[in-house]
């Protein structure tokens, strides 16, 4: 063996005491075959398990705001949906386009949708909270409602 050349396995065997001969590449291999195949994967999914988009919850004395980025969507291209203390943000973009030559016509159509789901710690009252959209941000207002306690007595 020439000892200009660098042995990678060389260096990883020192770490143990000499009489441990253990070879780790095939576990390397391993690692490095699993490492790639999580990483392909998450980028073959990233698109839809991370396809949502960047909001926050802003808590005053009376209300509690969800504020929502959803720059390049409309009023139309959204939809709110609350369900007990969770409230749905869905988007759906579609856009089409048409390239006409003289020999074919082709039609494209693309939709992007994007879904978050934010939870509260309490019922969402649907008759009067409302959302607004302006200059891409949607600010859901949800009014806290007021907490009554009761005492319950224990019976004999």
């Amino acid at each position: 063996m020439n000892s200009d050349k660098h042995d990678s396995h060389s260096d990883k065997r020192k770490v143990f005491p000499e009489n441990w001969n253990i070879d780790f590449a095939p576990f390397q291999q391993f690692m490095d075959r699993m490492d790639n195949l999580f990483s392909r994967s998450f980028k073959s999914f990233q698109g839809q398990i991370l396809n949502d988009f960047p909001a926050e919850i802003i808590e005053e004395e009376n209300n509690i705001y969800v504020k929502a980025e959803v720059p390049g969507y409309r009023r139309q291209d959204i939809q709110i949906e609350m369900i007990g203390n969770r409230i749905i943000i869905k988007l759906e973009k579609k856009e089409s386009l048409s390239l006409n030559t003289d020999t074919k016509n082709i039609d494209k159509t693309s939709i992007q949708q994007k879904e978050r789901i934010i939870t509260l710690p309490f019922n969402i009252p649907k008759n009067s909270t409302s959302a607004t959209l302006e200059n891409g941000i949607l600010i859901i207002n949800i009014p806290k409602q007021s907490i009554s306690s009761h005492i319950i007595d224990i019976e004999e």
